[in-house]
């Protein structure tokens, strides 16, 4: 569906405590995966579908979960949603009576969705949209195949294909079984029809607990029509309990991210050792070498090469730059750049065109101006520095007094000679020019030599009777 969709709500189950990923004080949807939390991923696919109500339904640290979701969900998101809390725990079908007081004036359709199913895609929703509004259905499942479907419950059909019950595996007969097609957990309903029958829901089970799956018998009872969708990747559906579960489900979006990337025309060597973030974005013809970590919103343009052993993130790359094992965080990298190896890039620093930054070089906050090089063992932090500057090994801005960060300035054409010291603030002017060894505390004059270190004082004879020997 591509335009809005008034008569649509989504409810995301998210008031579990998860007590199998020993986190008592994260909720479960809020671990991450490809640097986004379950629950997001859950959200961002029911977004897509533009319904008129977003209902995450939370009850377990719910207000660590709502705060997480309003710093991360995008604006139009935020728009849709509408908080639900389950304080007690009961069931699924409890949780769902937690909806009546919000869709009060409602009359469309209702999709109720896990919130530990981050792998589940747009298209299989509006999918399973199309097929109950088509077939008019008062609920339609989600379903999938599996080869071996033990544990899950069965879907029950008669001789014409239509659903009769869903029996869990315990209850079935030798013949239910051998049933493949199981039950996800994502259902759609016509909410007027739902909203009639969830008071009718008992607690009489072993638990004590309201289930949803309840409902269907109750609506089948009353000869409404319960239709079927059986989805072709299981994967989609699956869930997470547990950290192991949690790897695995990671694992198989991190080969979708690869496979995505790869058929847009993106080289990954040794695909399985790169891992990605889902908000990385990468143009055609970029290289992406073993061992890298892309993460956050990372960009990187057309015929760069990343890696070996690079972590980006939310970084920018401009075309046609190596980022050679090396860490860039929160910074821009224009054209034709040359970062490593072993270079620490921190936060809002900008490399332009056709700069160098070589090994065991770290910025911070400073801007490296068009073809200027810090080539090896330097420290640039709050600093401005010009076009075609060289700045030589074992250069240091003191940027930091034990109270205030201060400035560097250099101009263009600068040279630094190796072994510097610069205590900001300071000016370097145009064509200026620093003696290997300074210590600088005064502005240098444009195209001056500044020389900030001691004479050089040499004594006769002191090593054949003082040196220290074996």
């Amino acid at each position: 569906m591509t335009t809005s969709t008034p008569t649509l709500a989504i409810a995301v189950m998210a008031a579990g405590k998860g007590t199998r990923m020993k986190s008592p004080e994260l909720p479960k949807v809020m671990h991450t995966l490809a640097g986004r939390s379950m629950i997001m991923h859950v959200l961002h696919a029911a977004n897509q579908l533009h319904p008129e109500h977003l209902l995450p339904i939370i009850g377990h640290h719910g207000e660590k979960v709502q705060q997480h979701v309003n710093e991360k969900a995008p604006e139009i998101m935020l728009n849709r949603i509408q908080w639900v809390e389950q304080k007690e725990q009961k069931g699924t079908g409890h949780a769902v009576q937690q909806l009546i007081p919000h869709l009060k004036n409602f009359s469309g359709q209702l999709i109720i969705i896990n919130g530990d199913v981050p792998l589940l895609n747009a298209s299989t929703l509006t999918a399973l949209l199309k097929k109950h509004l088509e077939e008019i259905n008062a609920a339609t499942l989600l379903t999938t195949t599996l080869e071996d479907p033990t544990g899950y419950g069965r879907i029950v059909k008669n001789n014409a294909d239509r659903f009769l019950a869903i029996r869990e595996h315990n209850d079935c007969t030798p013949a239910e079984l051998r049933i493949k097609e199981v039950n996800t957990g994502i259902y759609i309903f016509n909410w007027e029809h739902l909203a009639q029958v969830l008071p009718e829901l008992q607690n009489d089970n072993a638990k004590g607990e309201y289930y949803l799956t309840d409902v269907l018998g109750i609506l089948a009872s009353q000869r409404y029509t319960i239709g079927v969708h059986c989805m072709n990747d299981p994967s989609e559906v699956q869930g997470i309990n547990s950290r192991r579960e949690l790897a695995y489900v990671e694992g198989l979006l991190q080969k979708r991210l690869r496979n995505h990337w790869m058929d847009a025309g993106v080289m990954l060597r040794n695909p399985e050792s790169i891992m990605l973030d889902c908000e990385v974005t990468l143009e055609s013809n970029v290289e992406i070498l073993p061992g890298t970590l892309l993460k956050g919103k990372t960009h990187i343009e057309t015929g760069c090469t990343i890696g070996p052993h690079s972590v980006l993130t939310d970084a920018y790359i401009g075309e046609n730059s190596v980022i050679n094992q090396s860490v860039i965080t929160q910074a821009k990298i224009h054209d034709h750049v040359h970062i490593g190896p072993f270079a620490h890039i921190r936060p809002d620093t900008e490399v332009l065109s056709k700069g160098k930054v070589g090994n065991f070089v770290e910025l911070k906050n400073t801007r490296l101006g068009v073809g200027s090089k810090a080539s090896h063992l330097s420290y640039l932090g709050d600093a401005i520095i010009g076009e075609h500057c060289n700045i030589g090994a074992g250069t240091i801005t003191c940027n930091y007094d034990g109270a205030h960060k201060h400035k560097t300035e250099m101009a263009n054409g600068v040279f630094v000679g190796s072994n510097s010291t610069l205590i900001a603030p300071i000016s370097l002017e145009e064509n200026s020019f620093v003696g290997a060894g300074s210590t600088l505390s005064e502005n240098v004059p444009a195209g001056a030599l500044a020389l900030g270190r001691s004479r050089q004082s040499n004594k006769l004879g002191w090593s054949e009777h003082k040196r220290p020997r074996k």
